[in-house]
Protein backbone atom coordinates (compact mmCIF):
# COMPACT_ATOMS: atom_id res chain seq x y z
CA UNK A 1 0.00 0.00 0.00
CA UNK A 2 1.20 3.50 -0.86
CA UNK A 3 0.76 6.50 1.40
CA UNK A 4 0.14 10.20 0.84
CA UNK A 5 0.57 12.97 3.39
CA UNK A 6 -2.34 15.36 3.75
CA UNK A 7 -1.27 18.99 3.49
CA UNK A 8 -4.64 20.55 4.32
CA UNK A 9 -8.08 19.51 5.44
CA UNK A 10 -10.73 22.08 4.64
CA UNK A 11 -14.43 22.30 5.27
CA UNK A 12 -15.74 24.62 2.57
CA UNK A 13 -18.83 25.73 4.45
CA UNK A 14 -20.49 27.53 1.54
CA UNK A 15 -20.41 24.37 -0.56
CA UNK A 16 -20.57 21.79 2.27
CA UNK A 17 -17.45 20.17 0.86
CA UNK A 18 -14.76 18.33 2.72
CA UNK A 19 -11.54 18.95 0.78
CA UNK A 20 -8.46 16.84 1.50
CA UNK A 21 -5.37 18.29 -0.22
CA UNK A 22 -2.27 16.17 -0.66
CA UNK A 23 1.26 17.30 0.05
CA UNK A 24 2.67 15.91 -3.20
CA UNK A 25 -0.21 17.11 -5.37
CA UNK A 26 -1.49 13.58 -6.00
CA UNK A 27 -1.46 11.47 -9.13
CA UNK A 28 -3.64 11.64 -12.26
CA UNK A 29 -4.83 8.08 -11.59
CA UNK A 30 -6.66 9.33 -8.47
CA UNK A 31 -9.38 10.61 -10.81
CA UNK A 32 -10.72 7.04 -10.96
CA UNK A 33 -11.81 7.09 -7.31
CA UNK A 34 -15.27 8.19 -8.52
CA UNK A 35 -15.83 4.62 -9.75
CA UNK A 36 -16.44 3.53 -6.17
CA UNK A 37 -19.74 5.47 -6.35
CA UNK A 38 -19.09 6.61 -2.78
CA UNK A 39 -19.24 10.35 -3.41
CA UNK A 40 -15.47 10.92 -3.33
CA UNK A 41 -13.95 12.75 -6.29
CA UNK A 42 -10.46 13.85 -7.30
CA UNK A 43 -9.89 17.47 -8.30
CA UNK A 44 -6.62 17.58 -10.23
CA UNK A 45 -6.51 21.40 -10.22
CA UNK A 46 -6.56 21.47 -6.40
CA UNK A 47 -4.54 18.28 -5.90
CA UNK A 48 -7.32 17.21 -3.56
CA UNK A 49 -10.03 14.69 -2.90
CA UNK A 50 -13.47 16.23 -2.43
CA UNK A 51 -16.61 14.97 -0.77
CA UNK A 52 -20.04 16.62 -0.38
CA UNK A 53 -20.75 16.32 3.34
CA UNK A 54 -24.52 16.63 2.95
CA UNK A 55 -24.26 19.70 5.21
CA UNK A 56 -24.65 17.66 8.40
CA UNK A 57 -21.36 18.76 9.99
CA UNK A 58 -20.26 15.18 10.82
CA UNK A 59 -16.72 15.94 9.67
CA UNK A 60 -14.97 13.18 11.62
CA UNK A 61 -17.32 10.61 10.12
CA UNK A 62 -16.94 11.97 6.60
CA UNK A 63 -13.15 12.18 6.83
CA UNK A 64 -13.10 8.53 7.91
CA UNK A 65 -15.35 7.70 4.94
CA UNK A 66 -13.09 9.53 2.47
CA UNK A 67 -10.00 7.90 3.94
CA UNK A 68 -11.51 4.42 3.73
CA UNK A 69 -12.71 4.86 0.14
CA UNK A 70 -9.26 6.05 -0.93
CA UNK A 71 -7.62 3.15 0.86
CA UNK A 72 -10.02 0.57 -0.62
CA UNK A 73 -10.18 1.92 -4.15
CA UNK A 74 -6.75 3.50 -4.70
CA UNK A 75 -4.65 1.41 -2.30
CA UNK A 76 -3.44 4.66 -0.72
CA UNK A 77 -3.32 5.42 2.99
CA UNK A 78 -3.78 9.07 3.96
CA UNK A 79 -1.44 10.27 6.68
CA UNK A 80 -1.38 13.44 8.75
CA UNK A 81 1.78 15.06 10.06
CA UNK A 82 2.78 18.15 12.00
CA UNK A 83 2.62 20.25 8.81
CA UNK A 84 -1.01 19.36 8.04
CA UNK A 85 -3.07 22.56 8.13
CA UNK A 86 -6.76 22.99 8.83
CA UNK A 87 -9.23 25.39 7.26
CA UNK A 88 -12.69 25.97 8.80
CA UNK A 89 -12.32 22.85 10.96
CA UNK A 90 -12.94 23.43 14.69
CA UNK A 91 -10.07 22.41 16.98
CA UNK A 92 -12.11 19.68 18.69
CA UNK A 93 -12.85 18.10 15.30
CA UNK A 94 -9.16 18.41 14.35
CA UNK A 95 -8.20 16.46 17.47
CA UNK A 96 -10.81 13.78 16.79
CA UNK A 97 -9.59 13.36 13.21
CA UNK A 98 -5.96 13.19 14.35
CA UNK A 99 -6.85 10.48 16.89
CA UNK A 100 -8.76 8.51 14.26
CA UNK A 101 -5.70 8.45 11.97
CA UNK A 102 -3.10 7.47 14.58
Amino acid sequence: MNSETVSNIEFATADSLLIVRLDGGGKPSYQHVYRAAAGVYWDNDFGAFKFDTKNDKRLVHWFAHVRQVIEDEMDVRLLLDSKTTWTNVPSQIQQEIQLSVS
